[in-house]
């Protein structure tokens, strides 16, 4: 008579799950702590604050042409550069006006009144903005290169 013994699923190693962890962590630490990143983030505060919003695209411009490494790395760090700066500023304006401005703007736009979608809508429309002016600038230099 044989015996059933059930099999223990098979658990994780705690070393993998922790150089998977760390391995997630650098790549988050990597995407923005670059002098890409930094170069857009400021760049792109100061312009947008003395001229109109699409500036933050000559702010990622100008990052990814003196800073890019490759089309894709550029675009995903101006695109995480320009989404982050323009969420924080949209929480910042959202709760210095104790909302009054975001939910008169969410209920214009067609969004059905939600502040959040709103707010993901913006961020993701900069980031967007922001990741290909980041490429632009880094092909345009590539086109001077030999």
């Amino acid at each position: 008579m044989a015996l059933n013994i059930p099999q223990q699923p098979n658990m994780p190693n705690m070393a993998e799950a922790q150089d998977k962890a760390s391995s997630i962590f650098g790549k988050i630490k990597d995407l923005f702590a670059s002098p890409l990143t930094a170069t857009i983030v400021i760049l792109a505060f100061i312009m947008g604050y003395f001229f109109e919003w699409w500036t933050v695209a000559i702010a990622a411009f100008i990052g990814g042409a003196i800073f890019g490494k490759s089309s894709g790395e550029t675009f995903g760090k101006g695109m995480a550069a320009v989404t982050t700066l323009w969420l924080l500023m949209t929480w910042y304006y959202h709760f210095t006006t104790q909302g009054i401005l975001s939910n008169k703007i969410a209920q214009i736009l067609p969004v059905g009144g939600n502040v959040g979608a709103l707010i993901a809508a913006t961020a993701f429309i900069g980031g967007l903005v922001g990741g290909w002016g980041a490429m632009s600038g880094f092909l345009v230099r590539n086109l001077f290169r030999k």
